[in-house]
């Protein structure tokens, strides 16, 4: 395993902005480095122009990269592990490594690690800013914000980040002083095949975890309460309902916390401004985080009052004729979106569909027809989920977000809500779901002659 990275050959397979990161911490380290992308040196020229002198650029493709002139590589979380050149990698028997991973090993401060299949970067955000709140010096990065290269070297009390299964895979030493899993459900299959796979993926999050190490776990997720547990360390599980083994519960319209035998209430869910159960999970989950770093009660209520959510979460757009618009783009599977329309009793018209990731849409037909009373499908799953429907009368299909605004905005009625909450990833149509959700925030400006 390499902790001393002068003079070492390394190899950045994945530019964006975490390849950015990652090559100029090794060029600062002293390390010879090289990075290659299967794109071309025109459309990565806004990340290329980043990068430190003396860096080689390979762009185009992987064909003149020869495995045994490394002595490291650090793979970039949109690059798939089992694609062929991580594989002929792991084959020649260099060491891959994930950014986050490299990152670990070089920073010194506490670790709060996030990750779940959904939630994550509302609960990254909440537990950062309780620290904040709380006078500590706070670094938030990870899969949310800056990567976590970023952060080597920087004078901060703690490290806060929202950890993905797509940088787990590479991960070996890393390791949270506390770490946080909100839920495991079917998501990423086109790239993790296998659900068995992904938990194996999320679980990985505490394999390095020992005495002295905190992980906080959904008590109510079937997946998270299946998991082998490492025996010494910290669990604390939150849920709904009060249970023998839960140690955080909603009670009389209040979050109840009761660690190392004393009982507290978090905060009242009158005070929460973020809409939905699965918020109020998040909530419970960074509250016990910021606890076990040492914040008070009273600050992590400060904060709860304060936040009003993240973009593209959930995020209040517009009323017109008394139909309000919600984007909640960053709904990219179907566990994210059933959650987010559970609230509705046939005062929904849902605006869903984007990239296939593999998943059986079933569930999400059953959601619709109980909770919807129209649904506008966009993307590539537009057929596959209009199949699923079967006998469900309202549904139209848009070839453009403009057009799924148009058709939702003739489907609702006054005190309705029309909730784009695709259930898929967005990159069949757009550049990421903050692109989607912008499309959305636009088209919905549009209908009401707005600039």
């Amino acid at each position: 395993m390499i902790t001393d990275f002068a003079n070492k050959k390394a190899l950045v397979i994945g530019l964006a902005r975490t390849g950015v990161s990652a090559a100029k911490l090794l060029s600062k380290l002293g390390a010879t480095v090289t990075v290659t992308d299967m794109k071309n040196e025109r459309a990565l020229k806004d990340f290329s122009s980043l990068l430190p002198e003396g860096v080689k650029k390979m762009f185009g493709g992987h064909d003149g990269v020869s495995v045994a002139d490394y002595d490291l590589a650090v793979i970039s979380p949109g690059v798939p592990w089992d694609t062929p050149l991580p594989a002929s990698i792991r084959t020649a028997g260099v060491e891959l490594i994930s950014e986050v991973e490299f990152a670990a090993r070089l920073i010194k401060k506490p670790l709060i690690a996030v990750t779940g299949s959904n939630g994550k970067s509302t609960t990254t955000t909440l537990i950062g800013l309780m620290l904040k709140t709380a006078g500590k010096k706070v670094y938030v990065g990870g899969n949310i914000g800056p990567p976590l290269c970023d952060a080597v070297g920087g004078d901060y009390d703690w490290i806060v980040a929202e950890i993905s299964s797509f940088q787990l895979e590479g991960i070996k030493t890393f390791k949270p002083r506390i770490g946080l899993i909100l839920n495991i459900t079917e998501d990423h299959l086109d790239r993790h095949t296998t659900v068995s796979a992904y938990v194996a993926l999320k679980a990985r999050v505490f394999e390095n975890m020992g005495n002295g190490d905190t992980l906080i776990l959904n008590g109510d997720d079937n997946k998270s309460c299946t998991l082998a547990l490492p025996e010494d360390v910290k669990i604390i599980k939150f849920s709904h309902a009060h249970h023998s083994s839960s140690c955080a519960w909603i009670e009389n319209g209040k979050a109840i916390v009761q660690v190392d035998g004393q009982r507290m209430e978090l905060f009242a869910l009158a005070d929460l401004k973020i809409s939905g159960a699965h918020n109020v999970e998040n909530a419970i989950s960074a509250g016990l985080a910021a606890l076990s770093a040492g914040v008070t009660p009273d600050t992590i209520r400060n904060v709860i009052r304060s936040f009003k959510g993240l973009p593209h979460r959930m995020e209040p757009v517009a009323t017109i004729d008394n139909v309000a618009y919600i984007n909640d783009s960053k709904g990219t599977n179907i566990d994210a979106t059933l959650k987010s329309i559970e609230g509705f009793n046939k005062n929904l018209v849902l605006i869903a569909g984007g990239s296939n990731k593999g998943a059986d849409f079933s569930p999400l037909a059953m959601a619709i027809s109980k909770h919807a009373k129209g649904v506008v499908l966009i993307g590539e799953t537009a057929k596959a989920i209009k199949k699923e429907l079967g006998s469900f009368e309202r549904v139209e299909i848009a070839s453009s977000m403009k057009e799924a605004v148009i058709k939702a905005s003739l489907l609702a009625k006054a005190c309705d809500t029309v909730l784009l909450s695709p259930a898929c990833a967005s990159f069949d149509m757009f550049k990421n779901f903050e692109d989607r959700g912008d499309a959305f925030k636009k088209s919905v400006t549009d209908l009401t002659g707005g600039d």
